[in-house]
């Protein structure tokens, strides 16, 4: 029998600490696979937000359906992996390759582009099939629960976390044994949603990126910040911008507003088996006619926000502190 979530009130931050400082931010945000409802709660300590009811661990992996995996980066994900591959070696000597491990690596894809620059990379997933891929790609692939288990100690030189973090149940447990698994000047760069973003403010409940309930908790550029400093490492830079991610969290947002199932358009654009989930006359009309000019709006939008440093990605790079040991 799956254990019943916790209420409100007795929730401990994984941030903090804090147990009693809850309350909801947003009420009813619609989970666009399920069609179920939750909260946001925000911790009164910190900042931190938290999807409530947190699902039972024998029922999650219900909410990653086949229908999940999609596409979604199928038409950015040549820039992205450039993009990544660049903000990595970019805190090293020029030519240096290292051991890498990207934490959580989705297809694969930048691991695989990592291995081909001359790194070598482990990973780890969930996905049985995704690990198997990658063995027979020639990197070491760990299921990320048996490798929080493992004593990887100062093993890597660089670890990338790429939303990630804000799936997990314990974000705390894996930065601290990502802390324990960098060699001592290594690099750890993450990103996650930012749930300060002026687009996440503006459209509430209808934002892409609150991802309920898969996205367990949010982070605030201070909220992570924390995170990180308690668990042993210095933040070197942030930023907050990634375009396809800001882009399209602006245009699919808007669109959620309008639309009485949310992410229509998203997943008409990334997903093979959308025709099996058909939305309303109604959503498919506003989706088809308003998408593509709401979508071509979004961009200056977004270029706006980065510029003004509000942008809906949250990348941390940090390394770890000289003086800690977690």
């Amino acid at each position: 029998m799956s254990s019943q979530p916790a209420p409100p009130s007795t929730l401990p931050c994984p941030v903090c600490g804090a147990s009693d400082r809850w309350a909801t931010a947003l009420s009813g945000v619609v989970d666009y696979i399920s069609g179920e409802r939750f909260d946001v709660l925000r911790c009164g300590g910190c900042g931190l937000g938290a999807t409530h009811p947190a699902p039972a661990s024998d029922r999650l992996g219900g909410y990653y359906p086949p229908r999940y995996r999609t596409q979604r980066q199928r038409f950015t994900a040549r820039m992205r992996t450039r993009l990544r591959s660049a903000a990595i070696e970019s805190r090293f000597p020029r030519d240096f390759r290292g051991k890498l491990l990207d934490f959580g690596c989705g297809d694969g894809t930048f691991a695989l582009a990592m291995k081909q620059r001359g790194w070598d990379v482990a990973v780890t997933e969930l996905d049985d099939a995704t690990l198997q891929r990658m063995r027979d790609s020639g990197l070491q692939a760990y299921h990320a629960d048996v490798a929080l288990g493992e004593d990887l100690a100062g093993r890597f030189d660089a670890v990338t976390c790429w939303h990630v973090q804000e799936h997990v149940a314990e974000p705390s447990a894996v930065v601290r044994w990502i802390r324990q698994s960098l060699a001592p000047r290594g690099v750890f760069q993450m990103t996650v949603p930012n749930w300060a973003s002026w687009q996440a403010r503006l459209t509430g409940a209808a934002w892409l990126h609150l991802d309920v309930p898969r996205h367990l908790f949010h982070f605030t550029p201070s909220t992570m910040a924390r995170l990180l400093t308690d668990n042993g490492f210095t933040v070197e830079h942030q930023t907050c911008f990634a375009l396809e991610y800001d882009w399209f969290g602006v245009a699919q947002s808007i669109l959620n507003r309008l639309c009485e199932r949310p992410n229509v358009w998203f997943e008409r654009l990334t997903s093979p088996s959308a025709r099996q989930h058909p939305a309303s006359t109604r959503d498919a009309v506003i989706s088809t006619i308003l998408g593509p000019p709401i979508t071509a709006v979004s961009l200056p939008l977004s270029l706006i926000d980065w510029a003004l440093g509000g942008g809906a990605t949250l990348t941390m790079t940090a390394r770890p502190s000289p003086a800690s040991a977690v």
